[in-house]
């Protein structure tokens, strides 16, 4: 009895499973993706070993049909069985490319073998961005009983090294990567330890009042993974500061019916590992975060918090959502509406990327976990598989839960994994670039791209091989005088301003005198963002002093010396002087008063 089976394999958003095959059939996949750095030619090649074993008497495959989408860019298709060279139909259908194989002479008997050797060129089968390979893998469905294997091959002589795997490989060797049966709809795959981009950003800002007032604007903030150089901001702003939730604020003045334009440049640098200097300050700032990180807000709050009872952790609120809601592309538009957690969890069907993120914010934080929100910037090469959809500029959005364990803010992105497959919550990628972070409030501050007028894109992030540079520069000042009085405490303060391009940490302040009792307020400084002026009081007393001449040194962050040279007078035996020369000028003018009355 001859039957003939066609099996379909559907990669990335068709992968379907294979179970109404099992009793008949049993099939093993081997996988060989050769990467090659060179992106003008179609020359990443792909073989496919395909086993397929018959397990019941009158049962045998005599075609087989693999279905990819057509974004997958294949050509040069070949293949061959056991018999011979095979002729591969390629066709599209149904936004897929599917290609035919039949076997010349199957073998029929039970427990006999037929195999499929697949071979095709693809153009975009890893992306090269700036510092980084990424590599995207379809993984096919498969039975318990089956193998499957895939083996990537780095080009010869490279030395690009994976930093983030999902899932982890098997085995590394040499320049080869493998991974035996993977259970996720894809493999996720970064060569190289970090990212650069160029940013180019434009803040436009306007005062329609009557009278000067000032408006604050987020820059994009330094984070554990996210390293700011800056080359510019223009004009620059009146103040910067940070502020509790770590967004690097700029404060400009303007003038009553006043029009700016500033234009932010630098380039930012994303890691696959938290510095840890960042790290330890983020994790101090939470005892003060606290007050607010498990708060309501206008998009995080729902009405039947009980619904969700049986959910208890960050990463079963994580699977919910990506099981549960629908990404909309239809909704991606100008005029895009944020919809809330509310009303996203009521419409699972309506999500877009603040849909996921409002909903686990306000999950998380019915159950006690610190969330907030992150707006920024997803690098994607494929808006299908990680779509961008904020409002303005096209933005991203995705959240962020602080693990106790790890001491450390996680990033995640449910919103990709509901589209792609990629996991997102074990780890993360390097295409995610923050703008705004939101933990005291759920819409402020605004994220870059929101400030303009009209439909001029102001946001540019390009990836990028240039290497940043640090150049640290401090602007130190303070009012002490050339004389202090020696009966007398001097109250005085130190300003610093960061003139630097980086953020600067835990900065250390030292003050030196001869010999004098001195007080510092402020020792070290946690944190000092570009343009920030922090001032530090002090005090010097040299009440006890024998000293007339004395220099006063202040070092900042072992590096910088700032010193005056100054006099200690004491001032009393002058006052008395002065008294008594005022007194002997009293009695002078009263003795020719009396002699002019006696006149």
């Amino acid at each position: 009895m001859k039957l003939i089976k066609s099996i379909l394999l559907l990669f990335l958003f068709l992968l379907i499973p294979l179970n109404i095959y099992a009793k008949e059939f049993k099939t093993n996949y081997k996988v060989q993706y050769f990467l090659s750095d060179n992106l003008d030619k179609i020359n990443s090649e792909v073989k496919y070993s395909i086993n397929i074993t018959n397990l019941n008497e009158g049962y045998y495959v005599s075609k087989f049909t693999l279905s990819f989408p057509d974004t997958f860019l294949i050509e040069n298709v070949s293949a061959q069985d056991d018999n011979g060279s095979v002729n591969p139909i390629v066709s599209n259908k149904a936004n897929n490319v599917n290609i035919d194989l039949t076997f010349n002479n199957p073998k029929t008997s039970i427990g006999s073998q037929n195999n499929f050797y697949l071979s095709f060129n693809q153009k975009n089968l890893f992306n090269i961005n700036g510092n980084i390979w990424e590599v995207i893998l379809p993984v096919v469905k498969k039975d318990n009983d089956e193998t499957y294997q895939i083996d990537v091959i780095l080009p010869e002589n490279t030395a690009k090294k994976i930093s983030i795997s999902k899932p982890y490989p098997n085995s590394i060797v040499n320049n080869q990567i493998s991974w035996t049966n993977p259970t996720t709809k894809t493999i996720y795959a970064v060569f190289g330890e970090n990212q650069i981009y160029d940013l180019k950003l434009d803040y436009y800002l306007y005062n329609p009042k009557l009278i000067s007032g000032y408006f604050d604007i987020a820059f994009p903030p330094d984070m554990p993974n996210q390293k700011i150089y800056l080359e510019s901001i223009k004009p620059e702003p009146n103040e910067t500061y940070t502020d509790s939730d770590g967004n690097f604020i700029g404060r400009y003045i303007l003038k009553p019916r006043e029009k700016i334009s500033i234009k932010y440049l630098g380039l930012v640098e994303i890691l696959s590992k938290p510095r840890e200097i960042v790290k330890s300050l983020d994790t101090n700032k939470l005892e003060f975060q606290k007050q607010y990180l498990l708060n309501e807000g206008l998009y995080w709050k729902i009405d039947n918090p009980a619904k969700y009872k049986d959910i208890k952790n960050s990463y079963e609120i994580y699977n919910y959502l990506t099981s549960t809601f629908s990404y909309d592309y239809s909704r991606i538009s100008k005029n895009i509406k944020r919809l809330g957690a509310k009303y996203a969890l009521e419409n699972p069907a309506r999500a877009v990327c603040t849909e996921f993120s409002d909903s686990f914010v306000t999950l998380a934080r019915e159950k006690g976990i610190y969330a907030r929100e992150i707006q920024g910037y997803g690098f994607s090469n494929s808006s299908e598989l990680r779509p961008l959809s904020l409002v303005s500029d096209i933005l991203h959005s995705w959240p962020q839960y602080f693990d106790t364990n790890k001491n450390l803010w996680i990033s995640i992105d449910p919103t990709w994994e509901n589209t792609s497959g990629i996991d997102y919550f074990t780890s993360f990628d390097l295409n995610h670039i923050a703008f705004a972070i939101h933990g005291k409030s759920s819409n402020e501050p605004f994220p870059a791209g929101m400030y303009k007028f009209d439909d001029k894109k102001v946001i540019s992030v390009i990836p990028t091989k240039r290497i940043p540079k640090e150049n640290i520069k401090l602007d130190i000042s303070s009012n002490i005088p050339k004389t202090i009085d020696k009966n007398k405490k001097f109250n005085g303060k130190l300003k610093i301003k960061n003139q630097s391009n980086i953020f600067l940490y835990s900065i250390p302040v030292s003050l030196k005198t001869n010999n004098l009792n001195t007080v510092l307020a402020l020792k070290e400084i946690d944190q000092l963002a570009p343009f920030e002026i922090k001032t530090i009081d002090f005090s010097i007393d040299s009440s006890r002093s024998k000293i007339n001449n004395t220099k006063v040194s202040f070092l900042i962050n072992n590096s910088y010396d700032y010193s005056r040279n100054i006099k200690l007078v004491d001032w009393t035996i002058l006052y008395i002087v002065g008294a008594l020369l005022l007194l002997s000028l009293l009695i002078i003018f009263i003795i020719k008063k009396i002699q002019q009355h006696k006149i």
